[in-house]
């Protein structure tokens, strides 16, 4: 009962108190939405984690799909072995769409073992650069 004299009292005070407290909430969720817009990838082939055995043909190259579009010239995708050997080509391009980055890879260094695929991307749409890595694997049946 106390609690509730207090604020009958000091209304206006509680109001400003709660108005503020919302609107702080609410700021933060906007900023936490926005930031979501940076090109972040929506698609991988191969996929994370991804074991390709010999019923899975090695793929010719990494494609990451991302929901902006990135700058090529300032993007990079790396995929190396786990002795950290470069495996791509080091040939970077828009894809099949303008949101796709590719680069092929080099299959005659592809032996059993996993792979890290290592990705840097400049967004034409925001400006904002993202970076993330994934890993898969190669298990091959030659002895």
């Amino acid at each position: 009962m106390a609690f509730l004299k207090i604020i009958r009292k000091n209304y206006k005070i509680f109001l400003v108190v709660l108005v503020v407290t919302g609107l702080y909430f609410i700021g933060n969720y906007i900023s936490f939405v926005s930031v979501s817009g940076h090109a972040i990838p929506i698609a991988f082939k191969p996929l994370p984690n991804q074991i390709i055995n010999s019923t899975t043909t090695i793929p010719d190259k990494i494609s990451i799909t991302f929901n902006e579009r990135p700058e090529s010239d300032a993007s990079t995708i790396r995929v190396t072995d786990y002795n950290g050997t470069r495996i791509d080509n080091n040939d970077l391009k828009i894809g099949k769409s303008e949101k796709e980055l590719t680069v092929s890879l080099n299959k005659s260094k592809i032996v059993s073992g996993d792979y890290f695929v290592t990705w840097f991307v400049l967004s034409k749409d925001d400006g904002w650069i993202t970076k993330g890595s994934y890993s898969f694997s190669y298990i091959s049946d030659r002895k």
